[in-house]
């Protein structure tokens, strides 16, 4: 939300700018097209949050930097020069807006944790890489922590343990009712970490759930179609230059096709062809399949790079337009893997209630996957990606995926 509003203050301040200098229709065209651009660069630089590590110098230099670089473009363009005084106003509004903003929302919480092992410990590392929450450990048993959490002025008690003692939960209550949040072990891995722990949830869990609405709202159903086939199109006539031009490279580079078609395992577990643009040596699978390795040999030199700028991936928009897959959602697996993946990981079958995805959020969150550990990590982030969809989500990691492209992360 933070987010939203900054950039429409940006946007309000830009467009008065815009009237005061009376431009013409083509430089407010030019104009609008610079703020997009910053804006989207802010984004892809990391420079849209706003907490503590967003005060540094390094960083109101780098939003300097943004901005200067595409004026100086706006005015090599025009030539100009009350540019350099809508210049200086626009990064003023910039640089004095994000500073007002983190001075009014940043405030460090104390926070503090009550159960024992494994999940105390995974609520311990979560804590490492959130900003703004000061972890104070508890260490006590339940009637030291009332005193505990008032001596500490905490404002954050996490729950580490998934079922509590009638004692627990009398105590527990008392301190929520006062001046502490209380949040449990798997509502925080939800709104936190943005994913559903399976070692944890049961059929029950499941049940009480809210969301999933993707699985029977119809109406959502057909606005995901839409934007499917819409940014299948966008896409695809964008990036056809691209696809020509990675064609020839992937035919001289190595023997072989240009193309490969593999079955995947879709939507009810129904198979499907997908389409790739061949980034392995031809003889890759001569002794059967395999899981993807980091810096696996047996990928081409020019498929490496595809597949970390998601390249190799474009063929699919077929598959898209076709029905097959939706542009995001779980990635598509290979029966054989599948097979092995639901005798070792709970509720794995159910990440094929919706249609894969070109990309999805489980590859913008977590970008390996070779291991069943990984298989585990990533379906816990498709879990959430179908229990809480809407498509201000699905617009999310379409510019995350564009962040992985640009920055080259993918493989």
């Amino acid at each position: 939300m933070l987010r939203v509003f900054y950039i429409g203050i940006l946007g309000i301040i830009f467009s008065v700018l815009t009237n005061i200098f009376t431009l013409t229709s083509e430089m407010s065209f030019i104009g609008y097209l610079v703020f997009f651009f910053i804006i989207l660069s802010l984004y892809l630089f990391d420079l849209m949050n706003f907490d503590a590590p967003s005060y540094s110098l390094k960083n109101y230099l780098t939003v300097l930097g943004i901005n200067f670089i595409f004026f100086l473009v706006w005015f090599l363009v025009s030539w100009e020069l009350w540019l350099i005084v809508f210049f200086m106003i626009f990064v003023s509004s910039v640089i004095f807006l994000r500073l007002v903003i983190n001075l009014s929302v940043y405030n460090v919480k104390p926070v503090t944790i009550y159960g024992i092992g494994e999940l105390k410990l995974n609520l311990e590392k979560s804590l490492e890489k959130l900003e703004g929450y000061k972890y104070i450990s508890f260490s006590g048993n339940i009637d030291d922590l009332e005193q505990f959490v008032k001596n500490n002025k905490i404002k954050l008690l996490l729950l580490g343990k998934l079922k509590l003692e009638d004692k627990e939960i009398e105590k527990i209550l008392k301190i929520k009712l006062r001046d502490t949040n209380v949040m449990g072990y798997l509502d925080y891995m939800l709104d936190i970490e943005k994913k559903i722990e399976v070692s944890y949830i049961s059929k029950e869990w499941l049940l009480n759930a809210y969301g999933f609405e993707i699985l029977r709202s119809k109406i959502q159903n057909k606005i995901k179609r839409v934007f499917d086939i819409g940014m299948s199109i966008i896409i695809g006539t964008l990036t056809f230059p691209v696809m020509i031009i990675a064609a020839i490279i992937v035919k001289l580079e190595s023997p072989g096709a240009i193309i490969y078609s593999q079955a995947r395992v879709g939507e009810n577990e129904k198979e499907f062809m997908v389409y790739k643009f061949r980034s392995m040596r031809q003889d890759a699978e001569k002794d059967g399949a395999k899981w993807a390795q980091k810096n696996d040999p047996r990928v081409t030199k020019f498929g490496n790079f595809m597949r970390k700028t998601r390249i190799d991936e474009l063929p699919q928009l077929l598959n898209v337009i076709r029905g097959d897959m939706s542009f995001i959602g779980p990635r598509p697996e290979r029966m054989v893997f599948i097979k092995e993946l639901e005798k070792q990981i709970p509720y794995y079958g159910l990440r094929h209630m919706v249609k894969p995805g070109l990309t999805g959020w489980a590859q913008v969150m977590y970008p390996y996957g070779a291991t069943v550990e990984d298989a585990k990590c990533k379906l816990e982030y498709d879990l959430y990606y179908i229990k809480c969809y809407s498509l201000y989500l699905d617009i999310i990691i379409l510019f995350k995926t564009l962040k992985t492209v640009v920055f080259g992360k993918g493989r």
